[in-house]
């Protein structure tokens, strides 16, 4: 239907599909059943295209296999240093999630494809003109879009597909990838540690004989036999010789005092003092006593005898209370002198073996102490050494142990059964699956978008209204009549305020 209007400002207008607004489904509907042949040619082009797409798609055949995952030794956490956190594991779950990361990695599928060889997977890219390496990385893409790796929630199981145009291949490429896959993940999570742990405490032994052998040459060069041991005898000695210096000083003083005291006490005595004095009356009074005393033995008190010799007696006591003067006097050397002299020059002589023993103990200070200082400042060269030769030894000494631990824990787990169990190897499918059908429904679904998207341009770029209520629409005014197509011409008369009336309206379907 075409239709043909002019505004009353007189200016004439042509007026299509797509200036109708809000089109329905009806106008879509009659838009391409108005250009139904265009439709029809590209749909039946398009479905041309995907069938024979579809007849040219080769089958593929699927082998799958299925791997019990159990958690191993391998995942039992080990630490380095000290014992934090020895014997945590992880979930099962994330167990499972590295193994079928482990599967699909690109050293596991270069391995299978190494041992099936290229020309057998993919003749195409082995006949291919491009160098080996990029050969391999195309062969590595392809099969990895082929290759299925998946499991389900909470299950210890791992489930592998490959699919390949020939049956025996993709049976022998997936067995491949399995074995490649149960050597890499040894190697990965067993092997390795051992090598890696004895290189290293092989080295660190090198280095601690080159710490020791410098440790040597630094003892020798300064004439040190045992460096801790002469430190600490020289730090006791001037200690020691310290105390006797203070000791020796004491001594000297206290020797000095005394000798002052001793030599002031000696002046004050005289040289010489009475010995003893005698008397002749005195001598004479003794006489008459005794004889009185033996004359008493042979007669009474008042004999004659013995009065007389108490006459004698009572003279000499009554010449001697008048006062006697001595008639012999002993004169002699003072002992209390002499006893102060021998003592003053004992303490002389102890003040001067003090002050020569405070001499030589004071050069034996400085000696220790210059030595001493000597060794104090060779002391952070030595502990450098020391501590270099120590850290050394003590985490060769921890490497050597773990290799050890290492090479055991290699042994039995190699000898025990592995925690990956294939519970079902591939076998050879019988029964392949093609993509005809998908193709073909897919072609189905581009050849009606596009045929579609085809006819609408089409019918858009037109300058004519599919049904009558899309011109209405279109035109502001309503449709008075539609009439059979017919080569006419529509005028609008009118004042020029005046609203664009339909004139005439020609149609046919």
């Amino acid at each position: 239907m075409r239709t043909g209007i002019e505004a009353t400002s007189g200016r004439g207008a042509w007026l299509g599909w797509s200036d109708a607004p809000k089109l329905s489904l009806v106008d879509i509907a009659a838009m391409l059943w108005a250009e139904r042949a265009l439709v029809l040619m590209v749909g039946g082009a398009i479905c041309a295209l995907g069938l024979v797409a579809a007849l040219m798609a080769p089958k593929a055949y699927t082998a799958r296999a299925e791997i019990l995952v159990r958690l191993g030794e391998e995942y039992v956490y080990q630490p380095t240093a000290g014992g934090a956190g020895a014997g945590a594991t992880p979930e099962m779950q994330s167990v499972v999630n590295a193994e079928m990361r482990m599967i699909g990695s690109g050293a596991v599928v270069r391995g299978a494809i190494d041992s099936v060889g290229v020309a057998a997977l993919y003749p195409d890219i082995a006949a291919s003109p491009a160098t080996d390496a990029r050969k391999l990385a195309a062969a590595e893409r392809a099969f990895v879009e082929h290759l299925t790796v998946e499991t389900a929630p909470q299950t210890p199981a791992i489930g592998l597909a490959f699919a390949h145009r020939d049956p025996d291949i993709a049976a022998q490429a997936l067995n491949a990838l399995m074995d490649a896959y149960l050597a890499h993940r040894r190697e990965v999570l067993i092997g390795g540690e051992y090598e890696a742990l004895s290189q290293q405490s092989n080295e660190l032994s090198g280095r601690a004989v080159s710490a020791t052998t410098a440790l040597t040459e630094f003892l020798n060069e300064n004439q040190i036999g045992d460096f801790e041991s002469e430190l600490t005898a020289l730090a006791a000695r001037a200690g020691d010789i310290e105390t006797q210096l203070l000791d020796a000083q004491t001594r000297r003083r206290e020797a000095e005092a005394r000798a002052g005291a001793l030599q002031a006490q000696m002046h004050a005595e005289p040289e010489q003092i009475e010995l003893y004095s005698e008397s002749d009356a005195r001598r004479e009074l003794v006489e008459a006593q005794l004889e009185r005393e033996q004359l008493l033995s042979r007669y009474q008190p008042d004999a004659m005898p013995v009065r007389e010799v108490d006459r004698r007696i009572a003279q000499l006591e009554a010449f001697l209370a008048g006062g006697d003067p001595a008639s012999i006097t002993r004169r002699g050397v003072n002992p209390v002198r002499q006893d102060v002299a021998t003592q003053f020059y004992a303490m002389q002589a102890e003040a001067r073996a003090q002050r020569g023993r405070e001499t030589a103990l004071a050069q034996q200070r400085d000696e220790v102490r210059t030595r001493l200082r000597a060794m104090q400042a060779l002391e952070p060269r030595f502990r450098q050494l020391q501590r270099e030769r120590m850290t050394i030894e003590t985490n060769a000494s921890n490497f050597a142990a773990r290799a050890e631990e290492a090479r055991a824990r290699d042994q039995m787990l190699g000898r025990v059964t592995d925690n990956i169990s294939p519970m079902e190897r591939a076998a050879v499918p019988t029964q392949g699956k093609s993509l005809r059908w998908p193709i073909m429904l897919v072609t189905l679904l581009i050849a009606a978008v596009v045929a579609a998207a085809a006819g609408l341009s089409r019918a858009l770029a037109r300058r004519s209204f599919p049904t009558p209520s899309s011109a209405a629409r279109a035109l502001g005014t309503p449709v008075l009549a539609v009439m059979p197509r017919a080569p006419v011409k529509a005028k609008a008369k009118g004042p020029n305020t005046a609203k664009p009336t339909l004139t005439l309206v020609e149609g046919g379907a």
